[in-house]
């Protein structure tokens, strides 16, 4: 192992509950009404845009997909400010792990979300964690989003770390597919912020991130 790469939201952040509500109250606004939580999970791990794209074909709303995605990011960051994030159980703990591990073994350690810049920015100050990683990758960069691995690949690519050699710590079965997809070996957490999440694309299923073993890597 070369480099540790976190999914954020559902990994280190609780913010997955935010970010359903808010896409909830954004498609009501549109008029589409009865779309349930379970539903929306499907989408856990893409971008917001590529998430409206398709429920537009689906849904056949009169706003644009941009429209769309800018008044969820809207709403979900007027919910998010209003209060501190919320770590996931153990995500600290693994993180100063992985720390120790850069500063003691050379190991590269990463973000890569489907978030946008800001708020990843927003939830490592917050956290209090940012000197932690070599690099902050956002989705929203890229042309495609999970389960399209470019996110993967292009974060080995600015780490200058072979794809073989990375791990990456997943909670969604979008983002899962896009590790596997890059060839990285993926560690599959079964969060309980996330449900119903097809993770059996995964090397390894742990129920909390405790029971992640670096050096078994």
């Amino acid at each position: 192992m070369k480099a540790f790469i976190y999914d954020m939201d559902g990994v280190i952040a609780d913010t997955e509950p935010v970010h359903l509500r808010a896409e909830q109250r954004v498609l009501q606004k549109m008029g589409v009404e009865g779309v349930t939580l379970e539903f929306l999970m499907r989408y856990q791990g893409m971008t917001d845009l590529m998430m409206f794209e398709d429920m537009k074909k689906l849904f056949g709303f009169h706003h644009s997909a941009e429209q769309a995605a800018k008044a969820k990011v809207y709403l979900f960051n007027k919910i998010i400010h209003e209060q501190h994030v919320t770590p996931i159980a153990g995500s600290l703990e693994l993180i100063r792990a992985t720390n120790e591990l850069r500063q003691s073994q050379g190991l590269k350690t990463a973000i890569a979300s489907s978030s946008s810049d800001d708020f990843i920015a927003f939830v490592v100050d917050d956290l209090g964690i940012r000197d932690h990683f070599d690099l902050l990758m956002s989705g929203t960069n890229l042309p495609e989003s999970k389960p399209n691995p470019a996110i993967y690949l292009q974060t080995a690519a600015y780490l200058r770390v072979d794809p073989r050699d990375c791990v990456v710590v997943e909670d969604a079965a979008n983002g899962a597919r896009a590790a596997k997809a890059a060839g990285m070996t993926c560690i599959g957490f079964n969060s309980p912020h996330s449900p119903n999440q097809d993770l059996s694309v995964c090397d390894m299923l742990v129920d909390r991130l405790e029971e992640i073993d670096l050096s078994a890597f």
